[in-house]
């Protein structure tokens, strides 16, 4: 299945189409029940780029607040390329369990800094979070 992400903006290119979507493929392990207290969630979101990056491909914060519902609520989430922390920022914002793995140490580094950045100074579901109510795990690997 698959979802679109429309930048709404991006760079032109002469005698090319302009590349202002990225897609998303989701799957499930077998068949949803259909009972899944989750929502219908849109086909296409529509947010720009974040304005200061840490990660080339670092998605808005909020598309991925969006994003993770598709999620059973209060289930745990885990980005196998966490770069920026967005999507663990994301998830543990929105009531989720978080597990992000960053293989680059540099983007481990910054990622895990703003994710325990924004928790520290987030509002009271966020700041409970960092004191151990959700799991947040931030784990470096070496290739």
């Amino acid at each position: 299945r698959q979802v679109v992400w429309d930048k709404m903006t991006s760079r032109p290119q002469k005698g090319r189409y302009r590349q202002q979507s990225e897609y998303m493929l989701w799957a499930s392990n077998g068949p949803l029940p259909i009972d899944r207290p989750v929502g219908c969630l849109p086909g296409v979101f529509r947010y720009t780029n974040p304005a200061k990056r840490i990660h080339v491909t670092e998605k808005p914060l909020q598309l991925m607040r969006d994003i993770v519902h598709i999620c059973v609520p209060g289930g745990r989430i885990l980005d196998p390329f966490a770069g920026a922390g967005t999507t663990i920022l994301a998830a543990v914002q929105e009531g989720y369990e978080a597990v992000g793995v960053e293989v680059t140490d540099a983007y481990y580094r910054l990622g895990g800094d703003r994710v325990r950045t924004a928790l520290a100074a987030g509002d009271e579901r966020t700041a409970e979070a960092s004191n151990g109510e959700q799991g947040i795990q931030l784990d470096a690997q070496k290739r």
